[in-house]
C-alpha cells in the first residue's frame, strides 16, 4: 500500500464581491457597499492521511511525489468538483480523487456566514 499525505492547502480560494452600480443614463445614486475583511479559508476537519493500493508506475517518481488538485468546498463543508491539475499516474490520480471527494471541511466563512470556496490542494505521495 502507498501512503498519501495531504501536505498543504493553498488558501487560494475564490471569493468575489460585486458593487451595485447604476445603469448608464439613469439618475440613480449607487448603493453603498460594505467592505469586509472577515473572510476565512476552509480547513480540513481531521488529519488527511489516505492509504491507496500500490501502483508500480510510482517507482518512476521521486518519493515524495507531488500532485495538485483543484476542488470546491460547499457551504456545508462537502467536497465537490475535484479535478487533477498536476498528475502522477491515472491509477493514483483516480484513487486520490476518490479519497479527497470524501473529505469533510470546515467551510469558508464570510462575515460569520458559511460560503462555498474553490481550493487548490497539494498532495504528497510517499512510497
Amino acid at each position: 500500500m502507498r501512503r498519501i499525505l495531504v501536505a498543504s492547502l493553498l488558501s487560494s480560494f475564490a471569493l468575489a464581491a460585486y458593487a451595485a452600480t447604476p445603469k448608464p443614463g439613469s439618475d440613480a445614486t449607487p448603493a453603498r457597499v460594505a467592505v469586509t475583511t472577515g473572510i476565512t479559508a476552509p480547513t480540513l476537519d481531521t488529519a488527511a492521511i489516505v492509504h491507496i493500493d500500490g501502483d508500480d508506475s510510482l517507482s518512476a517518481f521521486p518519493s515524495p511525489a507531488t500532485m495538485q488538485l483543484h476542488l470546491n468546498v460547499d457551504a456545508t463543508g462537502a467536497t465537490s468538483q475535484v479535478q487533477v491539475v498536476r498528475s502522477l499516474s491515472p491509477v493514483v490520480d483516480a484513487q486520490v480523487v476518490r479519497a479527497v471527494s470524501r473529505f469533510h471541511w470546515h467551510p469558508a466563512m464570510l462575515d460569520n456566514q458559511t460560503i462555498p470556496a474553490d481550493v487548490n490542494l497539494i498532495v504528497q505521495v510517499q512510497h
